[in-house]
């Protein structure tokens, strides 16, 4: 008598595949529902005596559960694909295994439903949705579980998993095709269940268990507790009250491109450094701001327009045409690639047939050669060099320019390091321009047409089925705002780095004389693993990224192999042609398809790059020339300053009330402590500040500066600084910059002037020495002659001398005060002077204090007069007069 058996029947399996089908897609149907979360509320107790710096926050496993979801996404897949093999092999199998009856919807919706999950998770948390924590995740994957285990102790009782043997009924008998063990394709099955049930397994109580992280707390909601500066924006640091509230800025008068002005202190007011512990602005700000779309980049991209496309050059917008045609040649040659494959297959499986292989083959070959880089790609970079180069060569000289027309005060808040680091990264803009024109749009060019190509040749089914596949793509692709944010505080740390490492190097000197070689290391290196922090959030963001969308595109792959294989309107041969040209045809659009999610990401990091330079681009010059200024028209040289108030900051007053007049050919000397506004005057008739309208004027010859070109009348103007800062180049070229291609008869006459030629003729190398970064190869005084040659090389109308003898030994001091005598003999002259007897010679002496004229006259009337001039005389003669007699302690 045989034992009786209660062993489930083939239709179960296929009962419990709809329903754990049915149920998991109608729980991703439900997940968009989800809303965001009401904005946190933290509790403050007024009676308490201790203050909160950080809280502890539960923060989902985002990256596991991710990666879990993907991995039985994938199981899915690799489910289908075996269902898609048995498929071509014996083109129809449900009749002869009944227990996969239903299998390929069943993978199909697994797999839509599990990296659906995932992309909508990924897309939710960009918009604060917490669903990594909701109730219908956990639902979702408790279905799942329950069903997976169910499932996968059903298969072993239907299905002869373990019984390795041949078929013997093969499906078509006249054609003696092998036919697999029966037994592996159920095991892979089996095996693959059991995968996904213990990733289930482990993702459902990951689910209950998130991570918790400590952030710190901000205090009275003002944002981020370093009060840091945003690089380019310094109004972020300086901005009022109204400002921070909300309130509208004016718009911009000058600049490069129309933005808001800068109200950050031009000089004298304290600016915060940037700082590397954190983001310059709430996360809020920053990731409305970064959220871009499309359009956004195209608006952009308008405003460059005029530097990156070749507008006034016929032979370059040819080039940029041709390449365009060699795109389009592109997109036909896809086209024709998958079904010259198939001629080629058909070829072959037709053995009469053969000597007609050839021809599709070279086909074939030809088409490939002409779609790979080494074709019409190579002939396409090839044109395209010369236009790149001019956007190359455009965008740098724009940059270079526009920071040379910047003030003063600009230069004088910023970090040297952090600014080149921003030009470096600005040629993101030209491959911004490239990426949009040579992959976004062959892309998007790419499914129209497989779109309509799916639909004449495989019918509307599998055109929908991909065209749903791409809109989900695309919506993913564009909602990555989270890693936007991240991107830009990690460019925002990277170019921090540069500022760090430039400044130090840039103090190589100071840093070794108070033995700071450990200190500056330490800064380089929390800002590099600041950076590098970041960098990894970004990276591991991105795979994650990556794979959910792979998992997507395998929905579309799996779901319309099922399509074409499953069907039984073709003949065997025939279907094997239709697949081949589906799969290549996918093949073809998936790989640009990938891409573009790469490509998408670095025009987003591109853009980040961009947006310091545009931000760079849009900080207005200060100081600009009026639409109908006209020329400096020097005659006398007589300089007036009429009732001057001047200050940096707006708070603190640098000048008030100056007035004095310099006559043709007179020499006025500024003293006073550091600090009283002497260099404010010179900088002020310099125009590297303009006067506010009502703050006095400051007249030239009768001429109102701020009514004349800056060019003209920094061209009428020579000035020695106190501080001789000279190019890394050679000597002669130091002393050439003084006046534009000059001779070396000149440069020479000039080093004789300042007392210079001999020195130079001393150097091995004479008047091609390279004097170093900044002239660090020439003594202070070395260094002050060169400056004064340069000036004497000018040949102004007006000298402007900012303490100019004041690197020099009282010997070669002698010589040059006669120097400058001759050079200012006939011409107006200001200097600076705190070495009160290199002066006694001007006509006239203005004592400056707390901005203010408190003492002028001559130097006889000064020390007659026993006021503060006199006191300084005094006090500086008293100090001469105590190291003459010095007791000589070398005796």
């Amino acid at each position: 008598m045989e034992p009786l058996t209660m062993a489930p029947s083939p239709e179960a399996l296929f009962y419990l595949r709809v329903v754990e089908s049915a149920v998991l897609l109608f729980l991703l149907l439900v997940s968009p529902l989800l809303k965001g979360p009401s904005p946190p509320q933290y509790t403050t107790h007024a009676t308490s005596e201790i203050t909160t710096v950080v809280r502890a926050v539960k923060t989902p496993r985002r990256q596991l559960v991710v990666f879990l979801l993907s991995l039985a996404a994938l199981s899915a897949f690799l489910d289908g694909s075996v269902t898609v093999g048995l498929a071509i092999f014996n083109h129809i199998f449900e009749t002869k295994l009944p227990a996969w009856k239903g299998i390929e919807f069943y993978s199909v919706a697994l797999l839509v439903a599990f990296a659906g999950f995932a992309i909508i998770g990924a897309f939710k948390e960009a918009r604060g949705v917490p669903i990594w924590q909701s109730k219908l995740l956990k639902l979702f994957v408790l279905v799942a579980l329950v069903f997976d285990v169910v499932i996968a102790i059903v298969i072993p009782l239907v299905v002869p998993i373990w019984n390795i043997r041949p078929d013997p009924n093969p499906h078509i008998p006249e054609t003696p095709t092998p036919v697999p063990p029966v037994g592996i394709a159920p095991a892979v099955h089996f095996g693959l269940t059991v995968f996904r049930a213990l990733v289930l397994i482990v993702l459902f109580p990951t689910l209950f268990f998130p991570r918790t992280v400590y952030e710190p707390v901000e205090q009275n909601g003002s944002g981020p507790q370093n009060g840091e500066t945003s690089l380019l924006i310094p109004a972020a640091a300086a901005a009022s009250a109204e400002t921070s509230a909300g309130l509208a800025a004016p718009k911009a008068k000058y600049g490069t491109f129309n933005a808001a002005p800068s109200t950050a202190p031009p000089s004298r007011a304290h600016t915060p450094a940037p700082s590397i512990g954190g983001p310059s602005s709430s996360a809020n700000d920053r990731t409305s701001r970064t959220e871009l779309t499309w359009s956004e980049i195209g608006a952009r991209l308008k405003r460059l327009a005029p530097y990156l496309w070749p507008h006034k050059s016929f032979g370059l917008q040819l080039l940029a045409a041709i390449c365009l045609i060699i795109v389009a040649a592109g997109r036909v040659i896809n086209v024709a690639i998958p079904f010259k494959l198939s001629e080629v297959v058909e070829a072959l499986t037709h053995k009469g047939a053969r000597h007609t292989v050839w021809t599709p083959l070279l086909w074939y070959v030809g088409l490939r050669f002409l779609a790979g880089t080494g074709g019409l790609g190579a002939l396409r970079d090839l044109l395209w060099a010369p236009v790149m180069q001019f956007s190359d060569r455009s965008m740098s000289q724009l940059s270079f320019d526009h920071l040379l027309n910047l003030s003063l005060a600009w230069h004088t808040r910023r970090k040297t390091g952090e600014v080149l680091r921003i030009l470096d990264r600005g040629a993101a803009i030209n491959h911004i321009f490239e990426l949009l024109i040579f992959n976004v749009i062959p892309t998007i060019a790419d499914i129209v047409i497989a779109i309509w190509i799916f639909f004449y040749y495989f019918g509307p089914v599998l055109s929908i089925v991909i065209a749903a596949i791409m809109v989900v793509y695309g919506k993913l692709l564009f909602s990555s705002t989270w890693d936007t944010y991240i991107d830009e505080i990690m460019v925002d740390a990277d170019v921090a780095t540069r500022g760090i490492h430039t400044d130090s190097l840039l103090n190589y000197e100071t840093v070794k004389y108070f033995g700071g070689e450990e200190h500056e290391g330490e800064r380089y290196r929390d800002a590099i693993s600041r950076y590098q922090k970041f960098e990894i959030r970004v990276m591991g963001s991105l795979s994650l990224m990556n794979l959910t969308q792979n998992l997507l595109l395998s929905a579309g792959l799996l779901a319309g192999s099922l399509l074409v294989v499953l069907d039984t309107t073709h003949a065997k041969e025939e279907i094997v042609k239709r697949y081949i040209v589906f799969i290549t045809y996918l093949a073809q659009l998936y790989g640009p398809l990938n891409s573009l999610a790469y490509i998408y990401r670095s025009i987003n990091q591109n853009l980040i790059d961009t947006e310091r330079l545009l931000d760079l681009l849009d900080e207005p010059s200060e100081v600009q020339d009026k639409p109908d200024a006209k020329e400096l028209i020097v005659t006398d040289g007589v300089i007036e300053f009429d009732n001057v108030t001047f200050s940096y900051d707006g708070r603190t007053t640098a000048l008030n009330g100056i007035s004095f007049k310099v006559p043709r050919g007179g020499a006025i000397a500024l003293v006073g402590e550091s600090g009283s506004g002497k260099s404010t005057i010179l900088r002020l008739l310099y125009r590297f500040y303009d006067l506010a309208p009502g703050d006095g004027a400051i007249r030239i010859d009768g001429q109102d500066i701020r009514d004349v070109t800056q060019a003209s009348l920094r061209k009428a103007i020579g000035v020695v600084p106190q501080d001789s800062v000279l190019f890394n180049n050679t000597i002669a070229y130091n002393i050439g910059y003084g006046k534009f291609g000059s001779s070396t008869e000149e440069i020479e006459n000039a080093a004789r002037a300042a007392q210079m030629h001999e020195r130079i003729c001393s150097f091995p190398d004479g008047y091609e020495t390279v004097v170093g970064e900044r002239g660090v190869r020439l003594s202070g005084g070395e260094k002050q002659r060169v400056a004064i040659a340069r000036t004497i090389l000018k040949a102004p109308r007006i000298i402007l001398l900012d303490e100019a003898t004041s690197a020099l030994d009282t010997n070669t001091e002698r010589d040059i005060q006669k120097a400058l005598q001759n050079l200012t003999d006939g011409r107006s002259s200001v200097s600076i002077a705190h070495r009160l007897s290199t002066v006694s010679n001007a006509d006239l002496i203005l004592v400056l204090h707390q901005g203010e004229i408190v003492e002028s006259g001559s130097h006889r009337e000064l020390v007659d007069r026993d006021g503060r001039f006199a006191a300084m005389w005094a006090d500086q003669i008293s100090s001469a007069d105590e190291t003459r007699t010095l007791p000589d302690t070398t005796k």
